[in-house]
């Protein structure tokens, strides 16, 4: 809003100055008292304009996630506090009670909205589900920024995440090529697969399979987001196709594919891959449990939008795009790594 201001002012000033220089001279003076004037209205509208702005512990942001309940969202966590902590703004950040639900997720949005918080930073899981809420937000005039995931269209907000049907296809290429040597059949595991996120990370892997007439896809199996069900439902998916040669998970609880392999003695015999550097993931990496799992900065997909939004609510800049990355994680660079 400053910016604008001033720059209005700016050319109220430039187009009296032209005006000025191109009256008669005994029109001269009173056209400079006037352009004195009209400046110094001006110049004290701007001034009431910094003053109306508010003070960064006046602002508050509302960080709201599908879920709390894995190491990695409590990075997410740590990055947006940190930012508030940085900026000197409060930054709340809350999920629902049993992940991925989306009643009580916009629900919550809706209660932000009704507090008046200056932005909100959310993940949009689902394709349609949060497309009320959004539009009440932007109608509010509250920006809101999508995290982690997105709807993967339009609807009004920017992404700061990975790039994740990208990120699906490199773990595929990996394994396809490297691991299983351009052959075998391999099972996705997904906690959600009606998550718009994990699809695209699904399409990036058998994007990567088109490239290997020997790889065959088998199925998808829901995992849920309870590491010992996921163990489990893994189990049982092994024991209905013993020749699987991998699986291969799209998210978080993709460490419970290594904790089944490593409980049953499979390493090196069925290999897997998935997503995210938890303490028990990149350890199956070292025991040769999992060949791979792809990092994504979850620090930074708290931190940025928090920054994002304090940007625009002080000095009216709109969020952009933002990318976190894809980090590839092996046996050889896994003991550099720290878990996040």
């Amino acid at each position: 809003m400053k910016k604008n201001l001033i720059s209005a002012m700016l050319c109220l000033v430039m187009s009296i100055g032209l005006f000025t220089g191109c009256s008669s001279t005994g029109t001269a003076v009173t056209t400079q008292d006037t352009a004195s004037t009209e400046i110094t209205k001006a110049i004290e509208s701007v001034k009431a304009s910094e003053s109306s702005v508010k003070a960064a512990s006046d602002l508050k942001y509302a960080v709201v996630l599908h879920a709390l309940n894995s190491s990695f969202y409590a990075k997410i966590q740590a990055g947006a506090e940190e930012a508030g902590k940085a900026l000197g703004v409060q930054v709340d950040v809350m999920a629902p009670t049993t992940a991925n639900n989306l009643a009580e997720q916009v629900s919550m949005i809706e209660t932000c909205i009704a507090s008046g918080y200056d932005g909100i930073a959310t993940v949009v899981w689902d394709p349609d589900g949060f497309n009320d809420v959004l539009k009440k937000a932007a109608d509010a005039g509250i920006p809101v920024i999508s995290l982690n995931q997105n709807s993967g269209k339009e609807d009004g907000t920017v992404f700061i995440g990975q790039d994740l049907e990208e990120s699906g296809y490199m773990l595929g290429k990996y394994m396809f090529e490297t691991v299983m040597g351009g052959e075998g059949k391999y099972i996705i595991a997904s906690c959600a697969p009606a998550d718009v996120a994990l699809i695209a990370r699904e399409t990036g892997i058998k994007r990567a399979a088109e490239e290997f007439p020997n790889i065959e896809f088998v199925e998808e199996i829901d995992i849920t987001t309870d590491l010992t069900t996921a163990v489990g439902v893994i189990e049982n998916a092994y024991l209905a196709n013993p020749d699987v040669t991998a699986f291969l998970g799209v998210d978080v609880f993709s460490e419970s594919i290594g904790t089944f392999i490593e409980a049953n003695q499979l390493n090196g015999k069925v290999f897997g891959a998935g997503y995210d550097l938890t303490e028990g993931t990149l350890q199956h990496v070292k025991d040769n449990a999992m060949q791979l799992t792809i990092g994504q900065n979850p620090f930074l997909q708290g931190y940025y939008p928090v920054v994002q939004l304090f940007t625009e609510s002080q000095y009216g800049y709109a969020p952009l795009d933002m990318s976190t990355g894809a980090f590839l994680v092996t046996k050889d660079n896994v003991a550099e790594v720290d878990p996040e």
